[in-house]
């Protein structure tokens, strides 16, 4: 996977940046559990099972560095932990996707 342009872009776009621990990321990277065809209600207990390792580093990463969003490439990841956060005591909008970090970064020109 790709791993190196999307913490570039947010680099570029936060003025705070952490990474989760590193036996949590790159390739020992996990699943948001939402993925193959899980993204649906009826599955909301196994995709919240399935989310906890992403939570657990989350949760980590809050308590010792103050974080307050976490960034994500992947929409399904958006949407995932959007929803199954909150089952964790985290806020859905905690989650934030890159494209939107990128988004709001941008300043064009001199506005009068």
């Amino acid at each position: 996977g790709q791993f190196t342009i999307p913490r570039d872009l947010i680099r570029a776009a936060c003025t705070h940046f952490v990474d989760m621990a590193p036996d949590t990321i790159h390739e020992h990277t996990f699943c948001c559990g939402g993925g193959g065809g899980l993204l649906t209600d009826d599955l909301i207990e196994l995709r919240v099972k399935g989310a906890l390792p992403r939570a657990q580093a989350l949760q980590q990463v809050i308590e010792q560095h103050g974080v307050t969003h976490m960034a994500a490439i992947c929409a399904i990841c958006k949407s995932q932990f959007t929803k199954v956060l909150p089952q964790y005591g985290m806020g859905m909008d905690m989650i934030i996707s890159v494209h939107q970090l990128v988004g709001d970064a941008l300043v064009f020109g001199n506005e009068h």
